[in-house]
């Protein structure tokens, strides 16, 4: 018995598998998402942290703004800064038809659709030269993919020297990790599992932003007992390229 545990620990589903599976999910998710009106409202509010910052670092209008991985709703923080020239959105779902039966809701999402561009592809490919945006944005996504350091890589390339970079993401501590290490192996097919096909370590970031060129600006840091041993929690950064 003992074996056959040790066994179920170490062995984990193929990657195109996990994607495959991430997906699915994903779809189901924003076809309910699509058609409530509280749930595009919350998706809008969720970034609430991440937005307030970028605008106390560059209360500016960027004139080329991406965000990657907005969904198939289309939104993410495009409606920050409306007067921006380009305002892209990335998603490798195609964007879904947004009818929640609220009239003050489905106009605002047309509004804001309407003065954005949507393309579907993955992030961990994107299809601009480099430093081809001021600001570049990426919430609640890095830990939904396969290959977050592709991904983030590919963030930093398209980001224009002294242009800005925003990311939020899911975080655990070094206890929270291995737990989640051991049941992911057990529970393979658990749904928080199959959205989230990765997990990043707190303080995992800010060593991947800084390697890659960038000086981190602002960011809600965790105390050293929670790096240890604390819950899993959202962590933004707002980080410019150097």
């Amino acid at each position: 018995m003992l074996i056959n545990f040790l066994a179920r620990i170490y062995r984990r589903a193929p990657r195109v598998l996990l994607w495959k599976e991430a997906q699915e999910g994903e779809r189901i998710y924003w076809q309910k998402r699509c058609n409530n009106a509280v749930g595009v409202m919350y998706e809008m509010a969720e970034h609430s942290d991440l937005a307030a910052n970028l605008l106390q670092v560059n209360d500016r209008e960027p004139s080329a703004f991406l965000d990657v991985g907005v969904g198939p709703l289309g939104i993410g923080l495009l409606w920050l800064y409306p007067d921006s020239l380009i305002k892209i959105g990335i998603d490798p779902l195609p964007r879904m038809k947004a009818q929640t039966g609220n009239p003050y809701v489905d106009s605002l999402v047309h509004r804001i659709r309407d003065d954005s561009i949507f393309i579907r592809a993955r992030g961990e490919n994107l299809p601009f030269p480099a430093e081809s945006f001021d600001l570049v944005v990426c919430n609640n996504v890095l830990d939904h993919t396969i290959f977050p350091k592709k991904l983030l890589d590919e963030l930093c390339r398209v980001t224009k020297v002294k242009g800005h970079l925003g990311i939020g993401v899911d975080t655990n501590s070094l206890f929270g990790f291995l737990i989640r290490w051991i049941d992911r192996r057990l529970r393979p097919h658990y749904n928080p599992y199959r959205l989230h096909p990765h997990d990043i370590i707190i303080g995992e970031i800010n060593k991947d932003l800084q390697s890659r060129g960038f000086r981190i600006l602002r960011h809600n840091d965790a105390s050293i007992l929670g790096s240890a041993m604390g819950r899993r929690r959202m962590q933004w950064w707002v980080a410019v390229k150097l």
